[in-house]
């Protein structure tokens, strides 16, 4: 989890301020790309899943739950979630509507694995 209150804030000469969330070396194959804009309503519970090949990255819009690998997480509104293959995660119900801009790295039909 890439936490938005602890990233680093560079201030520009022209005024803008940029913020840097993530500088990471991913090893990711990038031939195909996906880009969502995904609304869980509230109270939404999702099933836990993986994917068996393809990255994630969740950036919120809104507080959200989320369990990942067996551990609950809180987020907070501009934090970034990176999920690697076979990653088990699933939304927790929580009382308000969670918008989420989703990357999914490569786009595979067909590659999400669904746990009872």
């Amino acid at each position: 989890i890439i936490r938005y209150t602890e990233s680093t804030i560079q201030s520009r000469s022209d005024g803008r301020t940029v913020r840097n969330l993530l500088n990471k070396r991913l090893d990711m194959d990038f031939s195909d790309v996906q880009f969502l804009h995904v609304t869980h309503p509230s109270r939404f519970k999702e099933k836990l899943h993986s994917h068996e090949r393809s990255y994630e990255i969740f950036y919120f819009l809104d507080q959200a739950k989320y369990r990942i690998n067996g551990k609950d997480y809180e987020i907070d509104e501009k934090d970034m979630i990176i999920l690697e293959p076979g990653d088990i995660h699933g939304a927790i119900p929580i009382s308000n509507e969670v918008r989420i801009f989703v990357v999914q790295i490569p786009a595979i039909i067909d590659d999400k694995k669904v746990y009872e």
